[in-house]
């Protein structure tokens, strides 16, 4: 893998697998970083050109908030459109409640494996589970980061650990 100059809440992990770029999100994810993160983890993947699947280790993660939630859409959009496999690792349960809350569980933690490089670019092969790959778009990410927007003012516990 390539050197990279990653910002203090993306780091570069080891790839168990070849062609799998393992990054892990360290911190809050939030309205103060969230550009910089989404700007790290797309400049870490154009600069690998053989990467067929993208593993964002969150074992280290703090709080997600609705800009947070919004980069992590944007990245698997990403990520889909170019064909390259998708999964979060280590959701915590803050991050796994907020993503329940806002529909988005299933959608951003579904094993994605990346679309074969001789296949039809429009097929996912995927049952639904993961959710739908090419109608998201801004209107489902700003869906979900409003409603993560509710979540995060449910009973005040997301950024508390509770």
């Amino acid at each position: 893998m390539a050197a990279f100059p990653f910002a203090p809440h993306v780091l570069p992990l080891p790839a168990e697998t070849p062609h799998t770029m393992r990054l892990a999100l360290v911190g809050d994810l939030d309205h103060e970083v969230g550009d910089e993160v989404l700007h790290q983890v797309l400049h870490a993947l154009r600069g690998d050109e053989d990467v067929r699947d993208l593993r964002l280790d969150c074992q280290d993660l703090g709080a997600v908030d609705s800009a947070g939630l919004a980069v992590l859409l944007q990245i698997h959009r990403h990520t889909s459109a170019d064909g390259t496999g998708f999964h979060l690792d280590h959701v915590g349960p803050r991050l796994e409640r907020l993503l329940r809350i806002t529909g988005t569980y299933e959608y951003l933690t579904a094993p994605r494996q990346a679309a074969p490089s001789a296949g039809p670019t429009g097929s996912t092969g995927s049952t639904g589970a993961a959710g739908p790959t090419g109608s998201t778009g801004a209107a489902g990410a700003a869906g979900a980061a409003g409603a993560a927007g509710a979540a995060e003012e449910d009973s005040g516990t997301l950024g508390s650990g509770a």
